[in-house]
């Protein structure tokens, strides 16, 4: 009996000290947080816009350290630090975690009217016999808790820069969550219980078990030196490899399409590696967000549209034309602004020149756009607005790889004799860089991050007819910046909703060197050509938070549309086209 007793206690002690086995030390998480909140101060652009626009400020850490130092795990601490970041309602920036574990539902969900509702059900999780429940219905609990409180509870953890955007993100995270973004996420149970109403009315209550996958991170690891913290981490732009057949280009350009990009860093788009099974037995790849970077859009064609590009795994759009009222009209999903080489972009002007030639009006579609490089936006802008036009500038908070950059530019123009334009604008730039890196947390005026100067040309063959382009909460960066070039030299309307109000310009980099985590950090803010005054900000230039506003608000997140395959919204935006048609017409 002594002996089953002293098994029994050196068993749980041995439990109890493997549990702080690899866990990081309270002066490594301390370490941890002040070389993120260094790099913030050091590096981060927005940081006076979210003092005077938001009441935000990176640089009071004094309750952040303190909970850091209060933390009673590894998770509790990735946790504080992902919400630090999270706090700074930045889509550009935010911390994870190093995993790939997943704990899924098997159902999604989005806000319409205010509602938690259903709009996908994996049907290879959840069998249509045992789980009737369908997109339209409403998601009303989980673990008896309303699922519209269990997304507030999430939303800390969730730094978009519209706050529709974050609460819309945060019930995507109710059934389905990283532990990359939800550190504990691993301590989910193996099954829940949630609540649904069905559309008749009726209340109908599952046990559903969580899919479960991945590696589970509970410890962050430990290293023998605390006081040995390397300070070299590197402040480089990551973008995609240079476009293989843009060998034409000129040596400077180079520097604008190869590393400036503003796109909503891949964690947010970042689906399971899976398909799910739709209710008539197809196969689609999931994303987190439904439509979120998609080619095709969220809601049903028009009757008789006719598609032109969109079937073929080459199309990087999607493409067509339908008749309303006489009218032939053209319809153009750009899905994101990652396409570049020359190959691409002829695709895009393709498409233009015959919507030139066969249409009568266009709309173009940037909702739920993740964003891309910024010449990618600007050259669609050029085949769109057909005239001379201005691009939007970047006020640039400079780190040493910004000047490298524009001095090796400028180094290249010279050898290679380029006019004297160029190198003489290079010069400017790269001086500009330099006196805002030697004035502390000083940032430049607008610098054009795609060619030479804010002034542009067209394209000759830019389209001549009435344009509307559709914008959602999610359409982000680059999608902010597309439609905000249109608004801002009055090309066409703007229709739908705010857009997430990502305004700048993204890198990415170690964020704490013990827990290995990874931070996106914006750079710099997008300047309009105008300052513009909304409730709730002071009066700016700015992108940033404050997005781009539509000329006419028009909102698919609406549970008419979520069960009609949004064809009110398809019938209120065709309208909207038609009339700008008619009154373009003598």
């Amino acid at each position: 009996m002594f002996d089953l007793k002293l098994k029994i206690a050196i068993l749980t002690l041995v439990l109890s000290s493997t549990s702080l086995f690899g866990a990081l030390t309270e002066a490594q998480r301390v370490q941890d947080f002040q070389s993120l909140a260094g790099l913030y101060a050091k590096s981060y652009g927005p940081a006076n816009w979210k003092i005077l626009g938001l009441g935000v400020n990176p640089f009071e850490t004094g309750p952040w350290l303190q909970r850091v130092r209060a933390a009673k795990s590894d998770l509790e601490h990735a946790q504080i630090l992902i919400e630090y970041a999270a706090s700074l309602q930045d889509t550009h920036t935010g911390v994870t975690m190093r995993s790939n574990f997943l704990a899924d539902l098997g159902f999604y969900c989005d806000l319409y009217d205010d509602k938690v509702m259903i709009d996908l059900v994996d049907r290879f999780l959840l069998p249509a016999r045992d789980y009737p429940f369908v997109a339209g219905d409403e998601f009303v609990s989980l673990d008896g808790k309303p699922a519209i409180e269990v997304a507030r509870d999430l939303q800390k953890l969730v730094g978009w820069g519209n706050p529709r955007a974050i609460l819309r993100w945060a019930i995507q995270n109710i059934t389905f969550r990283f532990q990359a973004d939800h550190p504990f996420a691993v301590d989910l149970p193996d099954e829940s219980m949630v609540v649904i109403r069905r559309q008749s009315g009726e209340l109908e209550t599952y046990k559903l078990k969580w899919d479960k996958s991945g590696y589970a991170v509970r410890n962050l690891g430990t290293a023998s030196n605390t006081t040995a913290l390397s300070s070299g981490l590197q402040l480089g732009p990551v973008g995609d490899s240079i476009d293989e057949d843009a060998t034409d280009r000129p040596a400077w350009h180079h520097l604008f399409y190869t590393s400036r990009q503003s796109k909503v860093a891949s964690r947010r788009v970042r689906p399971a590696r899976r398909l799910v099974e739709l209710e008539d037995g197809s196969k689609a790849a999931f994303e987190a967000l439904r439509g979120f970077g998609s080619r095709t859009p969220v809601w049903t064609l028009p009757a008789g549209f006719v598609t032109r590009l969109g079937r073929s795994p080459n199309d990087i759009f999607f493409s067509g034309t339908f008749i309303s009222e006489g009218q032939r009209i053209g319809y153009l999903r750009i899905r994101d602004f990652g396409f570049s080489t020359n190959a691409q972009l002829n695709q895009l002007a393709g498409e233009i020149v015959y919507f030139n030639n066969n249409t009568d009006g266009l709309v173009i579609d940037v909702m739920r756009n993740p964003g891309g490089f910024v010449c990618s936006a600007v050259n669609t802008v050029s085949m769109l607005v057909p005239r001379a036009f201005t691009q939007i500038g970047f006020s640039i908070r400079p780190s040493l790889s910004w000047i490298v950059d524009f001095d090796a530019a400028l180094v290249e123009s010279e050898f290679f004799e380029d006019p004297q334009y160029i190198i003489d604008t290079l010069k400017f730039q790269r001086d500009l860089l330099l006196g805002a890196f030697n004035n502390g947390r000083g940032m430049t005026g607008s610098i054009p991050l795609c060619g030479l100067d804010l002034p542009l040309r067209s394209q000759a063959f830019a389209y001549q007819k009435p344009v509307i382009t559709l914008v959602d909460d999610y359409s982000t960066s680059g999608a902010d910046l597309m439609p905000a070039m249109m608004q801002d030299n009055k090309r066409g309307k703007i229709v739908g909703m705010r857009t997430n109000g990502a305004g700048g310009s993204v890198i990415s980099t170690v964020a704490g060197p013990w827990a290995e985590l990874e931070t996106g950090l914006t750079e710099s803010l997008m300047i309009r050509l105008e300052e513009r005054s909304y409730p709730g900000f002071p009066m700016s230039p700015f992108i940033e938070n404050v997005g781009v506003r539509p000329d006419l608000e028009l909102d698919y997140m609406t549970v008419e549309n979520l069960r009609n395959g949004g064809r009110p919204f398809v019938e209120a935006f065709t309208k909207i086209i038609v009339e700008e048609i008619k009154a373009s017409k003598p």
